[in-house]
């Protein structure tokens, strides 16, 4: 069909020129707008086709979401190719509007398309999504951190296109190039990432989002993935087989600096404030996909600055506030439905079995891979930066946990306690408290914090005859 045959069908017709001016384009789109609004210009019997499904007069409250076909997509490879084409082309136009539309469009259909997967690895360059985290433009920012988040996360299906020498070339360059970007972005290793964590609330565009996608890529950037052929392999095993064997990582970056641990501990414990004020009559959620990134960053940056972590205050409550919650869920036996999140919906059981899960996995990471490491033994001493602090939470800790109520939960409990029990890290901190009291002047120090009933709590309710004997043996000497 020609321009005329169009034209007279009333469809109109505009061409963007290569000098365009972007402020004339969208102050066209702005006026067209407005007189569609109020009716000017509409054929006769027309309805206004202006709403987009937004609240505009700023209520915040949005109405049906958009939906998107993709079935015909899926069966055209050949229009998954030229979508894949116009990403890249359209990244490389030195346009905030396009490449916002290039970093979005390549973030959903990556997973949506398959043949559209296979051509923009080739066609997308990480120089210019890296290039975007140095603009000062938030959405350009949010944009490419979403790119970055999808290709440091992404795990390839297992099929024939994917296991061609040629598209996992492409494939780990490309997640390597914005990886590696990411973390070196700023006058420091993680600088620009320490800056966007310390902007006030409000300041991100999709806070919430934006601040979970940055605390992932962190942890990724210390921990990448491992650039291997897609295999049959489970999650979670070790890469020793065939196909994972020897694999190097996605990318080589630079240790984040020590600083940045108290300020992710922080924003934990903000996130868990906001969590128990949103909670209505104890009902609400207390695990958010947020704490989670945040949480799984501190861990794996932890092990880089073991002593650091142990005698810092704020990521020690960080971690205890996690396996705090645990215990005074058991102790009030709160349930499940008490704690769904209604954004989730139908799968809100499931997210939040994943949520409470990983939480407590990471604080339990955070405690192991710091205390041990930073000597927190016999040498250790109490009266040491942070020495008392530690101690209170141990016995704490420990005197709810090993209570008649909690050894009868382990056995008659509902799936859910069970749960949250076989999760927490008491028995490492129940050796790590007996192995520092066996120095007399920590033993004497502990019972001046209350750390005797702790001890009598470890040497009745104990796991194994063994801790209920040293616990014991403990009390003895302390009287």
């Amino acid at each position: 069909m020609d321009d005329n045959a169009l034209q007279e069908q009333g469809e109109a017709l505009f061409e963007y020129g290569s000098n365009s001016d972007e402020n004339h384009v969208l102050r066209r789109a702005r006026l067209k707008k407005e007189a569609m609004a109020s009716g000017v210009g509409l054929p006769p019997g027309s309805k206004d086709s202006c709403d987009d499904g937004l609240d505009l007069a700023g209520a915040g409250q949005q109405k049906e979401l958009p939906q998107c076909r993709l079935n015909w997509l899926r069966a055209t490879p050949v229009l998954q190719a030229t979508l894949a084409e116009m990403v890249g082309k359209t990244l490389e136009l030195p346009w905030k509007a396009a490449q916002i539309l290039s970093c979005a469009s390549a973030a959903r259909l990556f997973y949506e398309l398959p043949e559209f997967q296979q051509e923009v690895v080739e066609a997308m360059k990480g120089e210019l999504i890296v290039s975007m985290f140095k603009i000062p433009d938030k959405k350009l920012n949010l944009v490419a951190t979403l790119v970055t988040a999808l290709l440091s996360s992404y795990r390839l299906q297992l099929k024939a296109a994917n296991i061609t020498g040629d598209f996992l070339r492409h494939f780990y360059d490309l997640a390597s190039k914005v990886i590696e970007g990411f973390s070196a972005c700023g006058d420091g290793p993680y600088d620009l990432v320490a800056r966007w964590l310390h902007l006030p609330e409000r300041s991100l565009p999709c806070e919430v989002a934006f601040r979970t996608m940055i605390s992932y890529i962190v942890g990724q950037c210390v921990a990448p993935p491992l650039a291997v052929v897609p295999s049959l392999e489970l999650e979670g095993m070790t890469q020793d087989g065939a196909h994972g064997s020897n694999a190097p990582p996605v990318a080589e970056c630079e240790a984040p600096p020590a600083a940045l641990l108290d300020k992710l501990a922080y924003e934990i414990i903000r996130e868990e404030q906001r969590l128990k004020r949103s909670q209505v009559d104890f009902k609400g959620p207390l695990f958010s996909t947020l704490l989670c990134h945040l949480l799984y960053a501190l861990a794996v940056i932890v092990p880089l600055h073991p002593r650091v972590a142990a005698n810092s205050p704020t990521v020690r409550g960080a971690a205890f506030a996690q396996l705090m919650k645990v215990q005074n869920m058991v102790a009030n036996s709160v349930q499940p439905p008490a704690l769904y999140d209604p954004a989730d919906g139908s799968r809100a059981k499931l997210f939040l079995y994943i949520r409470a899960t990983a939480c407590i996995r990471s604080a339990l990471q955070v405690i192991t891979a710091s205390w041990p490491a930073a000597d927190f033994g016999p040498r250790f001493s109490i009266g040491e930066e942070g020495g008392k602090d530690f101690i209170q939470y141990c016995t704490k800790h420990i005197n709810q946990v090993y209570n008649n109520k909690t050894a009868l939960t382990r056995v008659l409990g509902t799936p859910w306690e069970r749960l949250m029990l076989s999760q927490g890290p008491t028995l490492t901190i129940a050796e790590l408290l007996l192995n520092i009291c066996s120095t007399d002047a920590n033993l004497k120090e502990m019972s001046r914090l209350g750390g005797e009933q702790a001890l009598h709590s470890l040497g009745r309710y104990g796991e194994s005859a063994q801790i209920r004997q040293q616990a014991t043996m403990l009390l003895t000497k302390l009287a």
